[in-house]
């Protein structure tokens, strides 16, 4: 195919290479590539279908050929299906999608390919000044460990963490908070605490946490999927409360909110449940939800139906049930 301008648009320098550009908007110009050159639909529906003028829409197609993103197919380096990201995004109104093209959606194998997803957009996101929210979980600890070096930024523990040693549960702050060489906000309690702990929260150390929480502007946040993936579950099990939640329909958390498979919250654990409250998270500028596997495709529905991420890295298997959910 030809890379000559359309007749009379001013000429554009293009960008040095593709690595300059952040992942999510490399998905984005791929997939805009794509459905002009290889599906051959207009610029004028595609442009319509992003929500972006036309000529916004024909710069990407130029740019992505460019940059060398498309060559009739796509040349992104990480294992992203982009024509599922793009679907998923503008089905939930997301900033954006990461769906990963994983072998397989068994747990141990789709974590490790997600967390090499985040870690990469933890890299391109963070910005000097920023302050920066993390939860506990498997996936943002294996992503942290990716990342070496940031931006100069602050780290706050966003939830309380698992039994029994409070220390493994902070690792994603250590490691985030060694990256940026800012200052670092660890909760050194338990994700659940009973009503007569409810004091522990008063304690200077505890408040100086979360005073910080009004500040964070970017939060990464763990998907738990319930019953079997999720540490909130199984430590609500050993209380023999878990089954009361199941059945007022709890697939899923995320920060300390409790989801059922529609998205909305499901109270009962109050001050107990350790953390950034709902309504604060939801004024964080950028939530990042991280998660997939064969036990958090309801869990994943559940975030995307909620509202709280803005944008979602997954799997592949959990964006197809969710696209399959939005139709039915």
């Amino acid at each position: 195919m030809g890379t000559g301008r359309v007749s009379g648009s001013p000429p554009e320098r293009p960008a040095a290479s593709a690595s300059t550009m952040p992942l999510d908007q490399q998905i984005l110009h791929v997939y805009v590539a794509l459905q002009n050159l290889a599906q051959g639909r207009t610029v004028n529906e595609i442009a319509e279908e992003i929500g972006k003028s036309r000529f916004v829409t024909a710069r990407m197609v130029r740019r992505a050929r460019d940059l060398g993103l498309v060559e009739v197919r796509a040349a992104v380096a990480d294992p992203i299906d982009v024509a599922l990201s793009a679907r998923l995004a503008q089905r939930y109104g997301l900033r954006s999608a990461l769906v990963v093209a994983t072998h397989s959606d068994r747990d141990p194998e789709a974590r490790e390919a997600i967390a090499a997803v985040a870690a990469r957009f933890i890299r391109e996101t963070v910005q000097e000044d920023d302050v920066l929210g993390f939860t506990p979980g498997r996936t943002l600890v294996q992503a942290s460990q990716q990342v070496e070096e940031l931006p100069s930024a602050d780290v706050v523990q966003l939830t309380g963490v698992g039994w029994p040693r409070l220390g493994d549960g902070v690792e994603v702050i250590s490691n985030i908070g060694r990256a940026t060489g800012g200052a670092t906000y660890p909760l050194y309690v338990p994700i659940l605490i009973e009503p007569e702990e409810v004091a522990i929260l008063r304690h200077p150390m505890i408040q100086q946490v979360q005073r910080r929480f009004a500040h964070v502007q970017k939060a990464f946040l763990t998907i738990g999927g319930w019953p079997d993936s999720s540490l909130l579950a199984r430590i609500l099990e050993e209380k023999g409360e878990r089954e009361r939640f199941e059945m007022r329909g709890v697939v899923a958390e995320i920060g300390t909110s409790l989801l059922d498979i529609d998205g909305a919250s499901v109270d009962g654990l109050g001050e107990r449940f350790t953390g950034i409250p709902e309504d604060q998270l939801r004024r964080v500028p950028l939530r990042v939800a991280v998660g997939g596997g064969e036990g958090k495709h309801r869990a994943v529905l559940a975030t995307l139906r909620s509202g709280l991420a803005h944008v979602v890295i997954t799997d592949v298997r959990a964006a197809e049930l969710a696209l399959e959910a939005a139709e039915t």
